[in-house]
């Protein structure tokens, strides 16, 4: 019974993490629905400010902030393949290579967020079915912040408060992650680059 006791435990705290993530994306959501899009090419966070000459540059710059966000989460990859043994490459593993895998997250993510906050500010979350390229990468993007933040919780809950987080979790989530973003890549950068949109 004890040991049932453990494992039900065990499961409501990744549940918790996941719900964690979950109210992270529909926050989003919610915020880019109900505030009035300010439709304007410039972009004022807490210590910059951005402003474009045209909606071609401003398409750009999220463009190219959004293809790194993608090449760094592709070096994660490879790097916590190789970190869980997956792969063999490099033959041995540096004793950095742990914080580049670490690296490349953190850059991933600070390479998303001007781009993030530019869409849900400047032009919301879109929701009409006239342009489903739209809805589709509205949602996208508020769920790929939402498992980006049960990724990272699972990571420090294992860590530092010993919850045990079931093995499958990290890179269950570290996949799920990478598969939002890419959504989010081709539904907007990728139309960019192929001359689809802008």
């Amino acid at each position: 019974m004890y040991a049932t006791t453990r494992a039900n435990e065990r499961n409501a705290r990744w549940v918790l993490l996941l719900l964690a993530g979950a109210v992270v994306a529909l926050t989003l959501g919610l915020y880019g629905r109900e505030h009035e899009p300010a439709a304007q090419r410039s972009t004022a966070m807490l210590l910059w400010t951005i402003n474009f000459d045209s909606a071609q540059a401003m398409l750009q710059f999220k463009s190219w902030f959004t293809t790194l966000a993608i090449l760094f989460a592709l070096a994660q990859l490879v790097s916590g393949l190789r970190l869980r043994d997956r792969i063999r490459f490099p033959r041995t593993v540096p004793l950095w290579y742990a914080d580049f895998h670490r690296l490349c997250g953190t850059l991933a993510l600070l390479c998303t967020i001007p781009v993030a906050y530019h869409c849900l500010w400047s032009l919301g979350f879109q929701s009409s079915m006239s342009n489903p390229r739209a809805v589709v990468h509205s949602l996208l993007g508020c769920f790929f912040y939402g498992a980006f933040v049960t990724k990272i919780l699972a990571v420090r809950v294992d860590r530092l408060a010993g919850w045990q987080v079931p093995g499958w979790l990290i890179p269950v989530m570290g996949g799920t992650v990478l598969v939002a973003l890419t959504g989010v890549w081709l539904t907007s950068a990728g139309y960019f680059f192929a001359g689809r949109i802008g």
